[in-house]
């Protein structure tokens, strides 16, 4: 019986077959040099291809037809119409009679939906004499290669010229760039030329440069490949009937179709690979696999499988990709699998599948699905010009990283739970959300153009999520109802923290800061911004641009001045009002969202750290004056990179416990190589050992150590601590090869003050305060052989010998050098507030 789930698939199968790439698809990729002269009209999207020129004649007007969609052809870039140069784009015209680019007009509706997105240059170059670029997104964006732009206009575009990235090389003579939203925008250090250039009048900024926060993630990792295995199954256009099983090699030469009964099993290490088949010329592979039945492909972490490109040169998009339509009937499964130099790696319809332990990269876009069920945990998309698109779902994301991609994820009318994923370095859209419902937490969105974009959806819940370090906008809200954003930290990205335009719900219990020019833009939106930390954003902790009022009470703004802080009516009549009384007077306690500080942030505030936190190489941690941190139980703060708490003495940082329960009740800020970290002003207490460090040049200035396990534990070196009071601890210092001077500080009432384990000779510890502490003042280890420089101590006015572990009882271990002896107690500029030393 055929039934219409069962007709809809056969449609499919029918259309998936003459779409195939052997026939164009609806975009139209140009395959030859082509001339554009008098009036041009352009309905989808133009791509001129490598080896290809398009040649603009004098006085021809080309017309963009508007469009904002989910279109699914991986070799574009924008969701709007596009001229997308990767070969050359020629514009010979003259001032006289200039060539014209204009957007088609089109009535009502979002101002979005009425622009065409520019011209767009991914690796290729443009000439361009006396063009005039209207009504884009942006006028020119030059991602990477070359553009020469001499007497040209730029004029109501939303940017007017875009030069992104070291490998975007952009030359403006005699050009004007005036009426946009944003002017000339330089992203990430291009190499920019200006010559009699003109750059003013345009709305919001004429000039803007940003630099993305790259986020220190683990290299791409390819799954290793197996030695060169013999080739087992050659394939030309073949269907394979029952259930098949590959290994070793296995080369496609054509279509390979897997009907409806069928399976197809790929064991532990096999290489599949597609020759590279162009009918039609648009640079695309044809090649690739078509299932309708069942997919095995379980690779292990020792012996994945790769699917790849058989030409010797691989280049992206030489062969088509693994097809799975209307496979619902069983659970597809993809695990410990490479897949490359694909026109799509992954593209399901209909399908049940879970994706796993897998590497996507190389290709026009990693995976691509609509109509499906689909399970995605522990996969990296990197290295594509689009990572993730899909419609029409149900998706889980789990522990994913989406980077170094030009586009990451776009997903469109999805249920869909993504947790604990990583989109980042991505250089344009980070994640990308239209319609449908979807809950968002945990994931960290750094390092992209924009990091969360959500558009036109009716539910969300996107709460505990890092958004930071983003070129432009940390999230942005456009026309979505009943969404709750709660308990994000939004920091250090490019423009704004937060965009919202038309939008209703709950702003609340985030962390809004150091953005670069409005911690929140708002145009429209009805709800509650509430309960928030917002503080140190560079121009505005909220900018209004809107007539609408905003209801903004009960924030900690950071002690700043409202009335700058602000820009509302007070500042244009023709704005709504922004209401904040009442003001949090103190700030509410903010819970750490993510395990991670990949990119360089300040805290600032109270901070809670519930679960172990890293800082990777290359990141920054910057805790500012005043700041509180509360970490968990078992919650530490492991650092490979720098921390950096600056205290004062008036605004200490306090590092304590979430729980207080005595000594031990939070772990330990361990450094490992974290050169050029230090500490000034800050207690510690109630931790196993505050500070762990290991090979890190360390400096500690004027800190109280008390009530811990243990103050500082420290390998090798330097390590200068200074001004600094160690009390009521079990052990104040212990080192193991450590190479420090310890000087001028306190150390009273610990079970031992200082434990010198091993390789005493790099430790210096003069000018120090040492009174009853229990056990000893200073203990040499049962394997240091070498003696210890402590001179000029003041040892409480009792004997020193019995005081000190070393040489003087145990003849095997090295001594401690201690006259001459201090007469009176060091001094110190700082004490306690209210407490009084002896």
């Amino acid at each position: 019986m055929l039934t219409p789930r069962r007709l809809s698939i056969l449609i499919l199968t029918a259309l998936l077959v003459l779409l195939t790439r052997a026939v164009p698809a609806l975009a139209e990729t140009l395959v030859a040099d082509t001339v554009w002269q008098g009036r041009v009209e352009v309905k989808d999207d133009i791509l001129i291809p490598s080896g290809v020129t398009l040649t603009v004649k004098p006085g021809t007007v080309v017309v963009f037809s508007p469009a904002e969609s989910s279109k699914i052809d991986p070799e574009y870039l924008s969701h709007q119409t596009e001229l997308l140069v990767r070969g050359v784009l020629r514009i010979e015209a003259s001032p006289g009679h200039p060539a014209i680019f204009q957007v088609k007009s089109v009535p009502g509706g979002d101002e979005t939906r009425r622009r065409w997105a520019g011209i767009l240059v991914d690796g290729g170059r443009v000439e361009a004499t006396a063009a005039t670029v209207s009504g884009a997104e942006t006028g020119l964006y030059l991602l990477s290669g070359t553009a020469v732009i001499s007497h040209c206009s730029f004029t109501g575009n939303h940017y007017g010229v875009i030069a992104c990235g070291p490998e975007a090389e952009l030359t403006l003579k005699k050009t004007r760039v005036s009426g946009n939203d944003y002017g000339l925008c330089g992203f990430n250090e291009p190499k920019l030329r200006e010559e009699a250039t003109e750059v003013s009048g345009n709305h919001k900024q004429d000039r803007l440069r940003s630099q993305a926060e790259t986020a220190r993630l683990a290299a791409g990792q390819e799954l290793a490949a197996p030695p060169e295995p013999a080739l087992t199954h050659a394939y030309g256009n073949d269907t394979l009937m029952g259930t098949t099983v590959w290994r070793g090699r296995v080369r496609i030469d054509g279509q390979v179709r897997i009907p409806p009964e069928g399976r197809l099993v790929i064991m532990p290490g096999t290489v599949v690979e597609f020759s590279k088949r162009d009918t039609n010329g648009d640079g695309i592979g044809e090649n690739g696999l078509m299932i309708q039945g069942g997919l095995i492909a379980k690779g292990t972490r020792e012996q994945p499988i790769h699917f790849r490109s058989a030409e010797k040169k691989p280049g992206f998009g030489d062969w088509d990709a693994i097809n799975l339509l209307g496979s619902d009937q069983q659970r597809n499964l993809v695990e410990f699998c490479q897949v490359e130099d694909a026109y799509r790696g992954l593209h399901f319809h209909f399908s049940l599948v879970a994706v796993t332990n897998s590497v996507l990269r190389h290709n026009y876009r990693g995976m691509q699905f609509q109509e499906s069920q689909v399970e995605l945990r522990d996969n990296q998309f990197y290295n594509n010009k689009s990572g993730l698109q899909c419609r029409d779902s149900d998706v889980v994301m789990l522990r994913n990283q989406i980077f170094d991609n030009l586009n990451g994820a776009n997903l469109f009318r999805l249920n869909l739970t993504a947790r604990d994923n990583t989109i980042a370095n991505n250089r344009w859209d980070g994640l990308r959300i239209r319609e449908g419902a979807a809950t968002v937490e945990g994931n960290l969105l750094v390092g992209n153009r924009f990091g969360l974009q959500v558009a036109n959806a009716v539910f969300g819940r996107f709460n505990r999520n890092l958004m930071a370090g983003n070129l432009e906008t940390g999230l942005a809200l456009r026309n979505t109802d009943n969404v709750e954003t709660s308990g994000n930290a939004i920091m250090a990205n490019g423009i704004n923290g937060i965009i919202v335009r038309e939008a209703r719900g709950k702003i609340t219990g985030n962390l809004i800061a150091d953005n670069g020019e409005r911690g929140l833009g708002i145009r429209s939106f009805v709800g509650t911004v509430s309960n928030n930390d917002i503080e140190g954003n560079r121009l505005y902790a909220i900018g209004l641009d809107g007539p609408g009022d905003v209801n903004a009470a009960g924030n900690w703004w950071g002690g700043a001045d409202l009335k700058q802080a602000i820009f509302d009516r007070h500042d244009d009549p023709a704005l709504g009002t922004v209401s904040y009384e009442p003001v949090a007077a103190t700030p509410r306690p903010f819970v750490w969202p993510v395990s991670q500080v990949p990119v360089p942030l300040r805290w600032a505030g109270q901070i809670t750290v519930a679960a172990p936190l890293t800082v990777p190489q290359g990141g920054v941690l910057t805790v500012s004056p005043g700041t509180v941190v509360k970490l968990a139980p078992k919650a530490g703060i492991h650092v490979l990179g720098r921390i950096e708490a600056p205290g004062e003495p008036q605004r200490r940082i306090t590092f304590t416990a979430l729980e207080p329960k005595g000594a031990g009740s939070w772990g330990e800020i361990q450094m490992e190589k974290a050169t050029g970290s230090w500490f000034a002003n800050c207690d510690f207490s109630q931790a196993s050992w505050p500070l762990h460090s290991h090979f890190v040049n360390l400096k500690v200035n004027r800190c109280l150590f008390e009530d811990n396990k243990g103050g500082l534990r420290l390998n090798s070196g330097p390590v200068e601590v200074s001004q600094s009071i160690f009390r009521h601890n079990g052990i104040g210092i212990r080192s193991f090869r450590g190479l420090a001077t310890i000087h001028d500080n306190e150390f009273t009432g610990n079970e031992i003050a200082i434990f010198i384990r091993e390789q005493g000779s790099g430790m210096v510890v003069n000018h120090n305060n040492f009174l009853d502490n229990s056990m000893y003042a200073l203990r040499l280890g049962d394997f240091n052989d070498e003696d210890v420089d402590a001179r000029d101590n003041w040892w409480g006015g009792k004997p020193v010998l019995d005081q000190v572990f070393d040489g003087h009882r145990e003849s095997y271990i090295g001594k401690v050098i201690f006259e001459p002896e201090s007469k009176q107690p060091i001094r110190l500029n700082w004490q306690p507030e209210g407490r009084k030393r002896p």
